[in-house]
């Protein structure tokens, strides 16, 4: 091995700390890992993927999208206003908001249908 390699090679006290630190965590990620403990994290990812299953099969992801880029929402971000009880009736007259608000009305109803549904087999 020429000096340019064995140079490439030498591992720094800091690099080997770093090496040794990973190894620690693989080690104790390694007798984490048991049979229960991946039936549960599997059981998790399993309703992770439905739920986003469900949300790529509907308009929702493109309207959360198109919202979240919204110039309108940036500005708000930037400088959020106050709104009173007054601006909330005030907002009520604006198309977009009715349209927003009656999306929010129908999420919270199938929200609660699912509840209902879901405290149902649980009661069983």
């Amino acid at each position: 091995m020429g000096e340019r390699e064995s140079e490439a090679l030498a591992l720094s006290k800091e690099d080997l700390e770093a090496l040794s630190d990973l190894l620690s965590v693989y080690r104790m990620m390694a007798d984490m890992m048991t049979d229960q403990l991946v039936s549960e994290l599997s059981k998790v990812a399993s309703a992770l993927f439905k739920l986003l299953d469900g949300i790529v099969s509907t308009d929702l992801v493109d309207v959360l999208e198109r919202a979240l880029q919204d110039p309108h929402l940036d500005k708000a971000l930037v400088d959020p206003p106050r709104v009173g009880l007054g601006g909330l009736m005030a907002a009520m007259r604006d198309e977009d908001f009715q349209r927003g608000l009656g999306l929010m009305v129908e999420l919270l109803k199938a929200v609660g249908r699912a509840a209902k549904d879901v405290s149902s087999f649980t009661r069983e």
